[in-house]
């Protein structure tokens, strides 16, 4: 996100807004774009939904599409990872034996993770410069990244700026976010990092401290279960992607698409509506998709009926 006016008014300007309790209303005001998607992003989420519903002969295939939260992208042959690997288990891990908001607040974390250290090593690395634009597979890389990182970003702003609209099938997501940026934040205090004395990249040298973390013993066995932080959780996913090289971002942007596909299928019809009075919002205009193509929960196609008949009372 580029910089505004929130970022040059200081520490005490921000301490002024939580006494007021303003906090939210100046969150929307700087967490919120009208940037347009590129009309690549547009395309690669229509081929994804595409594809899955040319899968979806049936009603209950169409059903586990829509319940699908990445594990229908793990389940692609093309990724070339063993069933019997400690990857395959930390990405099913994360996908599947996890909450909705939980596994949101995991990609997220990672997706950053992934993104930055990235950045840092493309800045050294010379195979990843200029003269490299006209090369396919530089631009397949930098294309999916791209996509990971918008997607992610708004993912998280449904879950922390929307929750009325993911309150459907969020859970305790406020209450995990709030322990993951207060855990960051303690983490962060022990170094100098945000103080402007660290040098350099802030976010990179963030990023790389963290993912300096031993992360071999369970997060939960050293937090213990009453914070709801997923911060070294995230850690061990972004270390697990980071084995897929470029890979990686496929894979991610793939699973973002089953993330907002789900949050797509899951939220309120009438939510829906009210959204499309006002403009409409991605996820919205992902569940028409969704109608159009007759998959997920509310939609239903009658055989020898080529529409889908939305059910609107949900």
């Amino acid at each position: 996100m580029s910089p505004n006016i929130f970022d040059y008014l200081g520490i005490a300007y921000i301490e002024i807004i939580y006494l007021m309790g303003l906090k939210d209303l100046r969150d929307k005001m700087k967490y919120r774009s009208s940037t347009p998607l590129t009309k690549e992003l547009w395309e690669f989420i229509f081929q994804e939904l595409k594809s899955k519903s040319l899968l979806a002969d049936d009603p209950e295939t169409a059903k586990r599409i829509s319940l699908a939260r990445g594990d229908w992208v793990l389940q692609d042959s093309d990724w070339n990872i063993s069933e019997d690997s400690t990857l395959h288990r930390t990405l099913k891990s994360c996908i599947e034996d996890v909450e909705y908001d939980q596994s949101i607040l995991l990609w997220h974390i990672a997706t950053e993770f992934c993104f930055n250290k990235d950045e840092g090593n493309n800045k050294k690395d010379e195979g990843y410069d200029k003269k490299d634009e006209s090369n396919t597979d530089v631009c397949k890389f930098r294309k999916f990244r791209k996509f990971s990182k918008t997607l992610s970003e708004y993912m998280l702003y449904l879950l922390v700026m929307q929750p009325t609209l993911t309150s459907f099938v969020a859970g305790i997501g406020q209450i995990r976010f709030r322990d993951t940026c207060a855990e960051a934040k303690k983490f962060f205090s022990r170094s100098e990092l945000g103080s402007g004395k660290s040098g350099g990249n802030e976010q990179l040298v963030a990023c790389e401290r963290i993912l300096g973390v031993n992360t071999e013993v369970q997060p939960v066995a050293v937090k213990g279960d009453r914070s709801k932080s997923v911060l070294f959780d995230a850690c061990i996913l972004a270390k697990q992607l980071m084995e897929l090289k470029e890979n990686k971002w496929e894979l991610m942007s793939k699973v973002w698409v089953e993330l907002l596909s789900y949050t797509a299928s899951h939220c309120r019809a009438n939510d829906h509506a009210q959204l499309l009075g006002k403009g409409g919002e991605l996820v919205t205009f992902v569940w028409l998709l969704m109608a159009h193509f007759g998959i997920g929960e509310q939609f239903q196609i009658n055989e020898g009926h080529a529409r889908a008949k939305l059910i609107v009372g949900k």
